[in-house]
């Protein structure tokens, strides 16, 4: 997914050449998944396939085998099967009928079009089969920040401690704490803790309180008050931000703001969020040396889930990390692996809910152009974040297809549904006219989210 390195000046083209290349790997792919459902389904059902095409419009470069012929089309934003008599009109001899689509039982039809969004979750949850089974990074399980008159307060856990254990389950990372409270359901836990070379037992007893979701919905959540541990060091200058211009740089870890010692990436957060426009003096270590810089936070408003607003301020770098690499073996990475695909199909499903409710701001809608932006930023930070990006689209591919809309595989379920109640189709003149409608939906979505990513783009916004 890299490319050899070229001359400073030619760094722009080999950004927008790494973008293309891994948009048109990503959707090339995802595209191919799809397809090959329906193309499966439809062989192994009896049914003629014509054409197998990835992309739409005019052929670029194409190849018969047998009765299908296998294409390269123009537009790489989709893909398609035909099928024999799939399309209203196609003529046939008598002989080729029980090949044809259209003369199928309803039960078969359903599984050809099914098919393609199911290979597109499937396709998901392998990728996070492999993602779990390679490894995946988790915090350390080492305490950060430490809630005020939080039950991890008043047992006497402190910023440094080292959770070694949690009522008698050893803990390798961040992730066998949440899951330990969370099970817990407000019982007691005993922490086996190491704290300066020794180990120590302490008793927490998780308290039950209403939180937000990311909707801002209220729901019961399990906490103890506590953070993962993030040392002050940037792992990250993100371009043309404050912290760039003012001379940071990867791998400089923040000693002093402002005099005040810094211990944590909380500590820092904290100054510099309450400091918009406010300009900082930062002591850093860069090496064995100690440097003095004066960094001014952007001021950027922030929007809770709840409809408030804040202004904070923002530099521009993100966290070195303090994570371990978890592996799983084969079993618990595959249960993993479609747990995290089911999860993910709930929140699509539910997000598509909102944006109709008018609950998530439709100006978070992203079209071909964000895609096409996310997949080259994946790809520049590796071969685990393009995947896992990609298991992403993927879900979403599957889900939005199953909507109940004309042109759509969701929409072609509708009109089986229909069919096998009535025992009979629908006619052609009410499929074509649900048809037209269908398509005028997905136009004004695609130019919507066109409309979006320009706006996006011209004003150098990020998604809200």
């Amino acid at each position: 997914m890299r490319f050899p390195d070229l001359p400073e000046s030619d760094s722009p083209f080999k950004e927008i050449k790494m973008t293309v290349l891994s948009a048109i790997v990503l959707l090339g792919i995802l595209i191919f998944v799809h397809e090959l459902g329906h193309f499966l389904f439809a062989k192994k059902l009896g049914v003629r396939v014509l054409k197998f095409s990835l992309g739409f419009g005019p052929k670029l470069i194409g190849r018969k085998y047998g009765d299908t012929e296998y294409l390269v089309s123009a537009v790489p934003l989709g893909g398609y099967v035909k099928m024999l008599g799939e399309e209203s009109g196609d003529e046939m001899k008598e002989d080729d009928k029980p090949f044809a689509y259209n003369y199928q039982p309803v039960w078969k039809r359903f599984l050809i079009v099914f098919a393609g969004p199911v290979f597109n979750l499937f396709f998901a949850a392998a990728i996070f089969f492999f993602v779990f089974l390679s490894g995946v990074p988790v915090p350390k399980p080492y305490v950060g920040k430490v809630m005020e008159n939080s039950p991890a307060a008043a047992a006497g856990l402190m910023t440094g401690d080292r959770i070694a254990a949690v009522s008698g389950n050893t803990v390798s990372g961040w992730d066998d704490i949440d899951a330990s409270v969370n099970k817990s359901r407000g019982e007691r836990l005993l922490f086996k803790i190491e704290r300066e070379g020794r180990l120590i037992e302490l008793s927490v007893t998780p308290e039950k309180k209403t939180g937000k979701n990311i909707f801002g919905e209220n729901t019961e959540v399990i906490d103890i008050g506590i953070m993962p541990l993030l040392y002050p060091e940037v792992g990250e200058v993100m371009k043309n931000t404050a912290a760039e211009k003012a001379g940071i740089k990867k791998g400089d870890r923040i000693v002093e703001i402002d005099s005040a010692p810094i211990k944590t990436w909380h500590d820092m957060t904290e100054i510099i969020h309450g400091s918009p426009e406010k300009p900082l003096r930062l002591k850093i270590k860069r090496d064995e040396n100690f440097l003095e810089l004066t960094v001014t936070p952007g001021k950027k408003t922030f929007k809770y889930p709840d409809g408030t607003e804040k202004q904070i301020g923002l530099i521009g770098i993100g966290p070195a990390g303090n994570n371990v690499i978890k592996k799983y073996n084969p079993l618990k990475a595959a249960s993993l692996g479609v747990k995290r695909t089911w999860d993910m199909v709930v929140l699509t499903v539910v997000m598509v809910i909102k944006l109709i409710q008018r609950i998530i701001p439709a100006d978070t809608l992203g079209g071909p152009i964000m895609i096409f932006q996310m997949a080259g930023q994946q790809a520049s930070l590796g071969a685990m974040n393009f995947f896992v990006f990609m298991a992403l689209i993927s879900i979403n591919l599957g889900v939005l297809n199953l909507l109940p809309i004309p042109v759509l595989d969701g929409g072609h379920i509708l009109f089986l549904g229909i069919e096998a109640v009535r025992r009979k189709p629908l006619s052609e003149k009410v499929i074509m006219t649900a048809q037209k409608i269908g398509l005028a939906i997905i136009i004004t979505l695609t130019a919507f989210a066109f409309y979006n990513d320009i706006v996006r783009f011209i004003s150098g916004k990020t998604m809200p």
